[in-house]
């Protein structure tokens, strides 16, 4: 039976090289295997936290010593077969040492290591060293000098996580390390290489599963393979023994009655499991099994038809797109993903590495993020290509919550390498080590070759950057090892460019300088309209930034950073676009929020308006993808999380706090939403139902047009009720009014409510005619009528007595809602827990809660 001697744990660190300071210019230290050189250096000192102010800046000299881990263990015995060395990580140029002989050099941080070591390994004490090489070092060799990228270049010859070679919101933060698990592997007469698990087919007699296995032999006696799928309940459905003729065996396992996986809100996720022994003449010799779910997964892009309102929608869309969309008299196409036939509308987001030293994130951390996201209604996460390939608890967790991952290969904004054979090579064995690890898990929802390296080409280009990579690598395994999935060659993809916005995907992430020429030279009166526009047919980035909370902000910068007007450390942690000179990302968001938002007292309130304007603009955004169900298929902002403490893009903050866009996307996230768009062409206001249930909906709507220093008994001055109902997966008008009637009735003092409800549950959409800060607001009387304490968190009930614009509930925890509006004497009740765990030491609510509002 095989054999296992985990060698994580304690180890010794040693660093040479010099300081441009000065000072010492060697380092012998106690260091953590799986870890990073940041981490065993800011544990004993050697450096000061990273992630506070700008003290990334005085350990850049880390990036250029050269660090060797080593450390001894015991072999009680040599067993007989073959002895493996498992590095399931190694970031990135090193050389692997054993007992004085070297094993290996590696150059990749995603590849999973394996040298066999059987005639090295002794009984009694060994010695094991990895050497790292700088990243100079690995790349000194290279012409990567002027070759296009983003941020830097020679980032493009290192197989590793490219954001921390600095992005537009992290540092640069290149470490070394073993930062995965290491382990001693004693291998019998044979060993399970790879287990494959997945959906044939499924109709109305069952589904079809595929059962795949491949082996390794060290000698030539017979083998037999017991295989078994068990189902949710732990109960044995299918079993078969076969004798293993070969290295491989794939058989068929018919389910009659299967329970299927969906993804969060279309059905449960139930989780089989496949189990496969493999036995030699004396007895078992190797074991594996994997979870499981069965579904199919397709994505459907049907033409628009002549005359429909999809034709109509691509027309205008290129009208004002030009740029972008140059496909001639081609008809726009959908972009629809479904799931056992069901059409998935994709609400999500892009996930980055929680950490730059990804080694230190917590099982904990990973449970609270995806909790948040599924929490928030979302069904779809983008692992993004400058990040990592996430271990096994990001995965778990998504396929228990039922949310569906878009995966890139680790390639983003700029042109790779292709036609290095070395570089190639090593691609092609971290794709493939990739894809085996991945395929059977049924959150994994489809691959994409890259991050925007063929952007400003078209799909029909025979050289866009990375087609030769998608075509000769990742395209060609993925449809070797798992052609039931797609694979698309880059994101995005389709259309003449590829960032057509009426052919296949699109990221408005392209389109930034025009966004950003908006936020400058206009007065942003008609902002609605203007992000109500920004349509694709599926948008796998849509960018929108804003600050993190107060409190998250006080754990990486001082009182008196916070208190600076010229809020020069809130810009350092925003961080900056390359192509941005006299406009950085944080002077945008400033501009954003000054033009929408009243004017600020305090830096502390302005900092609060940049984060209440990621609310507004993320909530009003895809409420208006969702109107425009079934043109669009889906949208995911970037991004979900951040790398390090920062100000930017991301929904959720460093340490897992969620930010003012988290809770914009919640409230437009919701499975049934009101919506309220006002059509200047159409000539009415028109009231909307969308409806992402499976199932058609009935219900009821109020309307109502309220004054805003009203109380509750001398509030209305208009209203309107109605009985509705929506079909199953679709956006409805169900209502409209004239421009004329309403117009007459808003005002500065007056807003637009539209509240529906039914056995779906209740929702509520406000809407102001003007832009917030032209509000004329009364003093609400908002506060926390009753606080109930347990052991987790707790609940609140908040009243105001008057309209009360963005209630904010500030303190160090997760709260239910946010930045919510209340209306004369309405009470809301607002959950809040802790977290279990943050980035850092520290994070968990310390019991104080802030009440805050506009008014």
């Amino acid at each position: 039976m095989k054999r296992t001697i985990m060698l994580n744990g304690y180890w010794k660190l040693k660093g040479e090289g010099e300081r441009p300071e000065g000072g010492p210019t060697s380092i012998d230290i106690d260091a953590r295997v799986p870890g990073h050189v940041h981490q065993d250096l800011l544990a004993a000192g050697c450096i000061a936290d990273p992630g506070y102010r700008k003290q990334a800046e005085d350990c850049a000299w880390v990036e250029h010593w050269r660090w060797t881990y080593s450390r001894e263990f015991e072999v009680e015995r040599l067993d007989a077969g073959r002895m493996v060395l498992e590095f399931e990580g190694l970031d990135t140029f090193a050389d692997v040492y054993l007992n004085g002989t070297r094993v290996a050099r590696t150059d990749n941080m995603f590849v999973r290591y394996r040298f066999d070591v059987s005639g090295l390994l002794r009984k009694g004490t060994n010695e094991l060293e990895v050497r790292f090489r700088t990243i100079a070092e690995g790349v000194e060799n290279k012409p990567y000098s002027g070759r296009g990228a983003a941020f830097t270049s020679e980032r493009l010859y290192v197989r590793r996580m490219q954001c921390t070679f600095g992005w537009d919101w992290v540092g640069r933060l290149v470490s070394y390390g073993i930062w995965r698990p290491v382990r001693l592997v004693f291998e019998d007469v044979a060993a399970i290489e790879d287990l494959y698990v997945h959906t044939k087919a499924i109709d109305g007699r069952g589904a079809a599963i595929g059962f795949a296995l491949e082996t390794i032999r060290h000698d030539g006696q017979p083998l037999r393979v017991e295989a078994a799928i068990l189902d949710p309940s732990g109960r044995i459905v299918w079993e078969a023994s076969r004798k293993l003729l070969g290295n491989k065996l794939e058989l068929t396992a018919d389910l009659a009655e299967p329970e299927l996986w969906w993804p969060a809100g279309y059905g449960g996720q139930p989780l089989y499991k496949a189990v496969a022994k493999l036995y030699g003449e004396t007895g078992i010799v190797d074991e594996r099994e994997c979870s499981f779910g069965v579904r199919t997964a397709r994505i459907e892009q049907l033409p628009d038809k002549p005359g429909s309102a999809e034709a109509r929608t691509t027309e205008e869309l290129r009208a004002r797109s030009a740029e972008w969309d140059m496909n001639g008299e081609r008809p726009g196409s959908g972009f629809t993903l479904l799931v056992n036939g069901v059409p998935i509308y994709c609400k999500g987001a892009n996930w980055v590495p929680s950490d730059p030293f990804p080694s230190r994130i917590p099982d904990s951390h990973y449970e609270n993020l995806l909790r948040l996201a599924r929490d928030a209604d979302m069904t779809m996460l983008r692992c993004w290509g400058g990040g990592i390939y996430e271990p096994e608890p990001f995965w778990d967790g998504c396929d228990k919550l039922g949310i569906l991952v878009f995966q890139d290969f680790m390639m983003a904004c700029g042109t790779y390498p292709e036609e290095d054979g070395e570089w190639a090579a090593s691609l092609a064995v971290e794709a493939e080590g990739v894809i085996r690890s991945l395929r059977s898990r049924p959150s994994l929802i489809m691959w994409n070759g890259d991050n925007e390296n063929g952007m400003f080409d078209g799909e029909d280009d025979p050289d866009y950057p990375g087609r030769a990579i998608a075509e000769r690598i990742t395209g060609r395994l993925c449809a070797e090892l798992d052609p039931s999935r797609s694979f698309l060659p880059t994101s995005p993809f389709g259309g003449n460019k590829n960032n057509s916005f009426t052919i296949g995907t699109a990221h408005y992430t392209g389109a930034l300088f025009d966004i950003f020429d908006y936020l400058r030279h206009t007065d942003m009166r008609d902002y609605r309209a203007y992000f109500a526009g920004l349509l694709s047919r599926f948008c796998p980035e849509f960018p929108m930034f804003g600050t993190p909370e107060i409190h998250t902000l006080r754990r990486f910068m001082s009182e008196e950073d916070l208190n600076d007007p010229s809020f020069d450390m809130l810009e350092y942690h925003t961080k900056n676009h390359p192509g941005l000179v006299d406009f950085t990302l944080f002077r945008a968001l400033e501009t954003l929020a000054d033009k929408l938002m009243p004017p600020a007292v305090s830096t502390v309130e302005k900092i609060r308006h940049m984060s209440y304007a990621q609310h507004e603009i993320t909530r009003l955004v895809l409420e208006a993808y969702r109107r425009n169900r079934p043109y669009t298929g889906g949208i995911l902002f970037w991004m979900f999380n951040d790398c390090w403490p920062a100000s930017g893009w991301s929904l959720v903050d460093y340490y897992g706090y969620p930010k003012g866009g988290y809770y914009g996307f919640k409230k437009a996230a919701r499975p049934v939403i009101a919506s309220i768009d006002r059509q200047e062409k159409e000539g009415g206001y028109t009231f909307w139902v969308c409806n992402d249930k499976p199932e058609a909906i009935l219900g009821t709507a109020r309307l109502r047009v309220l004054k805003l220093d009203g109380k509750a008994d001398d509030a209305s001055r208009w209203s309107r009720e109605f009985s509705f109902g929506v079909g199953g997966g679709t956006s409805s008008a169900i209502e409209t009014v004239p421009l004329e009637e309403l117009d007459a009735l808003l005002d500065d003092s007056h807003l637009l409510v539209m509240d529906i409800s039914g056995p779906f549950g209740e929702d509520r959409c406000v809407y102001f005619t003007g832009i917030p800060a032209d509000m004329e607001l009364e003093a609400s009387g908002v506060r926390i009528e009753s606080r109930q304490e347990g052991t987790e968190g707790g609940r609140l009930i908040i009243t105001a007595d008057r309209y009360a614009k963005a209630v904010l509930l500030h303190g160090e925890y997760v709260f239910s809602d946010n930045y919510f509006d209340l209306l004369p004497d309405e009470r809301r009740t607002i959950d809040y827990r802790r977290l279990a765990t943050g980035a850092s030491a520290g994070a968990g609510g310390n019991g104080e809660i802030e009440l805050i509002s506009w008014n």
